[in-house]
């Protein structure tokens, strides 16, 4: 059977996610149109069928750990886990500096980045919620399946098992589709958990956050569409009995996490004039839409192409972002706007980092801070009320990591040995053009417009899956890489060879 798998959601026929998402979870009230919601099928038949793709007899703890995000973001959640050392490996104990031996030093794993799709914070904003479930639950049938992948002058060839654990690398993944996910490996009885990283993340900030303080967060506009995190911060205070009301604002970020990941809507490298297919923050998207008055606060870099504009830029008639830097300037900007508007809420001292994407440009969220506590107007701080002394950057990959290996150790199923194959393999999915209707632009990548437009149950003959080498990245993303997920690095290039 998967030696037929040529797509994500095969062999499991018809559509795996159509039949899935119709019977594990219901539509999501106000957030699906009807056009987005898949019919309603057999849910049971599709998860027999998954059950039945899943080996007769295997030892859990010999299986790799699937991760999974809408772009390359989910790497540096793997760099986390790889990286992790804050267990015993003998007792599996927590311990203060770990043992000097990382804590998954046994484990191998399996990434899958669903780059043709991404970013996935982008589907709710569209009201594609459906779509978006329907996604999810096919990067999860793919690391739950067996395949192969025969040699190509690409790639060598590799045999990918099915994985004993599988970590949402994507925080509006998570947001939408976790209990889609939760749902399919329990009526399928798969010895399989599933691994967000919202609650992770609601949990870190809050023992960041001490006795006072407000929380932001800094996520995708679909994140924060869901009220995830909200929700999260609520159920957490409510467990740990913590008293008083948490102040939280969010900043749904339109193009940050594409941006990082080179999305053709929202970045062009050496572009010099605005562009009609631009989809990010501008003068007059409602979406996103950058306050003339507060230009002077974003401070946005004109030069180089780094911003596209008409007029002059202190007046700009038109206005688009072209660098990662504008973007975090325009977010966290936005996001002390808001905080703000509100003069009796306190100081700010904890940012959650809620998307996976977002670690990568930590530091220049840090110099956006520290910039806008200086920053004056008339002789007057601006945003010093604002800010507290220190703040808190969260980022949930880490406290993921803990989570992880909690899990795994408490249900017996970390290797016990040194993998005797290779550590890890990594996946990307590509558009086929050669399919009926299927819309790319120049570079190969879908359009817009055929991505956030088409129907539910595309998904399964519009992308194929292949394996991610260091030929398929682009040179920026490959240089974030060696910079900020070395350990991620050395293994796409040991998967390449």
């Amino acid at each position: 059977m998967a030696a037929t798998l040529r797509s994500r959601c095969r062999p499991f026929a018809p559509t795996l996610a159509i039949l899935l998402l119709a019977a594990i979870a219901p539509p999501i009230p106000g957030r699906e149109p009807a056009s987005d919601r898949p019919s309603n099928s057999t849910g049971q038949h599709a998860a027999a069928l998954i059950a039945k793709a899943w080996p007769a007899r295997v030892a859990l703890e010999q299986l790799p750990i699937g991760v999974f995000d809408s772009g390359t973001g989910g790497l540096a959640v793997l760099e986390e886990i790889l990286k992790l050392d804050a267990f015993s490996n003998s007792t599996h104990l927590s311990t203060s500096g770990g043992d000097r031996r990382p804590d998954f030093d046994h484990e191998r794993f399996v990434f899958l980045a669903d780059q043709a799709n991404m970013p996935y914070g982008n589907y709710p904003a569209c009201a594609r919620t459906g779509l978006l479930r329907e996604l999810a639950l096919c990067d999860t049938a793919f690391l739950l399946s067996a395949q192969s992948f025969p040699r190509s002058p690409d790639w060598p060839t590799h045999d990918k098992p099915p994985v004993k654990a599988v970590v949402i690398a994507c925080n509006t993944a998570t947001a939408y589709a976790k209990n889609d996910l939760d749902n399919l490996v329990a009526r399928a009885r798969l010895p399989v958990r599933i691994l967000g990283v919202i609650d992770a993340a609601a949990e870190g900030a809050l023992q960041s956050l001490g006795p006072t303080g407000t929380i932001g967060v800094l996520a995708t506009q679909g994140t924060v569409a869901s009220g995830a995190y909200p929700r999260a911060f609520h159920s957490v205070t409510r467990r740990r009995g913590l008293a008083g009301p948490i102040r939280v604002f969010q900043q749904g970020s339109l193009g940050l996490a594409g941006a990082i990941d080179s999305a053709p809507e929202l970045i062009a490298p050496g572009a010099t004039k605005p562009r009609p297919d631009y989809r990010g923050p501008s003068l007059d998207n409602p979406r996103a839409r950058i306050d003339r008055r507060l230009l002077a606060r974003y401070v946005f870099d004109f030069s180089a192409g780094h911003a596209l504009y008409e007029g002059d830029p202190q007046h700009p008639t038109v206005l688009q972002l072209n660098s990662v830097e504008n973007y975090v300037a325009y977010d966290v900007v936005s996001l002390l706007e808001s905080v703000r508007s509100q003069p009796d809420a306190p100081p700010l001292a904890v940012i959650v980092l809620g998307c996976t994407h977002f670690p990568y440009v930590a530091d220049q969220i840090r110099g956006q801070i520290q910039r806008l506590r200086d920053y004056q107007e008339e002789g007057r701080y601006v945003y010093r009320r604002q800010l507290a002394e220190n703040v808190a950057l969260v980022d949930p990959a880490r406290l993921v990591a803990r989570d992880l290996y909690r899990m795994l150790a408490t249900e017996d199923k970390l290797a016990q040995s040194p993998p005797g194959q290779a550590r890890a393999q990594f996946y990307i999915t590509v558009p086929r053009p050669e399919q009926a209707g299927v819309a790319v632009d120049s570079a190969g990548w879908f359009t817009y417009e055929y991505k956030y437009g088409r129907p539910s149950g595309y998904t399964a003959d519009d992308v194929r899956t292949v394996p991610l080498t260091t030929r398929r990245l682009d040179p920026p993303t490959a240089d974030r890489l060696r910079q900020r997920a070395p350990t991620v690095w050395q293994l796409i290039e040991a998967f390449s060879r």
